[in-house]
């Protein structure tokens, strides 16, 4: 075979691989592979990853208690009202516990799958309302694509909390918004009004304040770019909020009657305004926080965001691009200049970004200058460099949190990482060859490789699941332990997996119990260790030390040990003699 033969080969694949990924994206059925993919991905983590944080476990505790009690009017963790959000995560959670098993944490996680694949869907037919042209397919393929890559994305479907499904409510409100504002030069306009307000209204039922400001800030940033507000009266804001009303206020009537006005107040001042005001459980940060963050929570689509300054003044000039930067503008600033910062506060812009990018790489543009070509080989570099800070990040975590699952986390490490040196090599060949297999097989990487890193790595990150391994743990004792104290390790992930007749107490307080149940379980934070021996000795009480568990508690990054004791026999005081 001569060298020419040699070398069609492999062109003639790249080419029949270029044709079948672009005759995929121009059909319907892209958008079903995407969905598909997706889910295979998120339903193996959900069932893989132990509970992951606070806000996960309390919704899905606060969710549980709901479906055991029959009160489906006031959320409650433990004995205390879950104010922390709005009733129809709850209810959305409740409703999928009720089907697939109150007792396992992937059926608190199937609404947030459910919104991120409704986010998808809807982005894909966004874009295509956005710009009706013969690529417009394609393009919504590729907005659907760039998004579900991203980890934040990924990360937030895994989680049962209310981010993943809000997501949904805000792409659905903004497809409203977008087609009223497209069609506010025709004469008579198609109503868009009652969808908009039915999303925006679900939006606050979930997560209160956020999707109104989307909205809110997508309106103030058009109505200052355009310098018209006649546009306005196709909003019907009567209307609107008066069905708003009928959707919202029933709920919220009741949940104060209910709870004589305490749900609204610890919602609205404890919550709400506490975030907004001052730096709330330490989440602080500086502003510009979320715009460094970035090239991490939405890798690796960011690779192509350069493409962006391709557009120059279209950006604002034209009305579908104008509509997603103000979308992006107005929320992005209000979140850098909140003192309260967590990582999925970012989210809601996310779509839009997709949506721009999409246009920006689908759309025939002239050459740009060499400083807009240096701009699109920047992102190109943070974008491997990204790749490998991950892959460094996850080798660290799978040595260091692993414990007994060293072996499975090191091999998905692994893995991610020659995941990652395939995705370099596709970005290597993009940047060449600009074919459109490669740009597929690029984010196709990313997804597995985020897909990965939650669902493998992260599950097999036996330290950072101590909860999962206590529980493991008390429930093979014998005989099971009739009472059962926790001190120095609080957090709603053990109350998930062991119940909510667990009692949180100090260290003496701890000590105290061991006098008063002869069979019972104190589980006690190494920490607090010295003052527990001491109560329960005062007491004439010996104690014996069944198991010990090391870990991590992730909410405060700190490495914790537990102690699990029970009484051994009672000494007989002076008294007693």
């Amino acid at each position: 075979m001569t060298q020419q033969s040699h070398n069609s080969a492999p062109e003639s694949r790249a080419e029949a691989l270029h044709r079948m990924a672009t005759s995929l994206a121009s059909r319907p059925a892209g958008l079903w592979v995407i969905l598909v993919l997706v889910s295979l991905f998120v339903l193996t983590g959900h069932h893989s990853l132990g509970v992951m944080d606070r806000d996960e476990a309390r919704f899905a505790q606060a969710s549980k208690q709901m479906l055991a009690s029959g009160d489906f009017i006031t959320p409650y963790f433990m004995d205390e009202i879950r104010a922390k959000k709005p009733i129809l995560i709850y209810w959305l959670q409740s409703a999928s516990a009720a089907f697939f098993g109150a007792d396992n944490i992937a059926s608190y996680r199937l609404p947030s799958l459910i919104g991120l694949l409704t986010t998808l869907f809807l982005s894909y037919h966004f874009v295509r309302s956005l710009w009706d042209t013969a690529a417009s397919r394609a393009q919504g393929f590729i907005a659907a694509a760039l998004l579900a890559s991203s980890p934040l994305v990924i990360a937030e479907a895994h989680l049962a909390k209310t981010d993943s499904i809000l997501l949904s409510a805000i792409c659905l409100q903004q497809f409203m918004l977008w087609r009223i504002y497209r069609n506010r030069h025709h004469r008579n306009p198609t109503s868009h009004w009652f969808g908009f307000w039915t999303a925006l209204s679900l939006g606050i039922l979930i997560k209160g304040p956020i999707a109104p400001a989307v909205a809110g800030l997508t309106i103030l940033c058009l109505v200052i770019l355009d310098r018209q507000l006649s546009w306005l009266k196709t909003l019907y804001a009567g209307r609107g909020l008066l069905w708003m009303s009928i959707l919202v206020l029933p709920w919220a009537i009741a949940v104060s009657i209910a709870t004589d006005g305490a749900f609204l107040d610890i919602a609205i001042n404890a919550d709400f305004l506490a975030k907004v005001s001052s730096v709330q459980e330490s989440h602080g940060a500086p502003f510009g926080t979320y715009l460094v963050l970035l090239p991490v929570l939405f890798w690796p689509a960011l690779t192509f965001a350069g493409f962006l300054f391709w557009l120059g003044r279209a950006l604002w000039q034209e009305d579908a691009l104008r509509f997603c930067l103000a979308w992006c503008a107005g929320y992005w600033l209000m979140i850098e200049l909140t003192p309260t910062k967590l990582p999925h506060y970012i989210l809601p812009v996310l779509p839009a970004l997709a949506m721009m990018m999409s246009h920006a790489l689908i759309r025939s543009l002239p050459a740009p200058s060499w400083r807009v070509r240096l701009t699109t080989d920047l992102f190109y570099l943070l974008s491997a460099l990204s790749a490998l800070a991950l892959c460094v990040l996850l080798f660290w975590a799978s040595v260091k949190y692993s414990g007994a699952a060293g072996g499975r986390a090191l091999i998905y490490s692994l893995l991610a990482g020659l995941i990652a040196v395939g995705m370099i090599f596709m970005l290597y060949r993009w940047r060449q060859l600009r074919r459109f297999g490669d740009f597929v097989l690029l984010l196709g990487l990313g997804l597995c490789f985020n897909g990965l890193a939650v669902g493998g790595i992260t599950s097999s990150l036996s330290h950072i699941h101590i909860s999962e391994r206590l529980s493991q743990t008390v429930s093979a004792l014998t005989p099971t332990p009739p009472a059962i104290v926790m001190s120095g390790y609080h957090e709603p992930s053990a109350i998930f997996h062991m119940g909510r007749d667990i009692l949180l107490v100090s260290p003496d307080e701890a000590g105290l119990f061991m006098a008063e149940a002869a069979d019972g379980l104190a589980i006690v934070e190494k920490r607090g260790q010295k003052t527990f021996l001491e109560t329960a000795a005062m007491q004439g009480v010996t104690t014996t030390l069944i198991a010990s568990l090391d870990g991590i508690n992730i909410s405060k990054g700190q490495e914790i040990t537990l102690l699990l004791y029970r009484p051994a026999a009672k000494i007989s005081t002076e008294a007693e003699r």
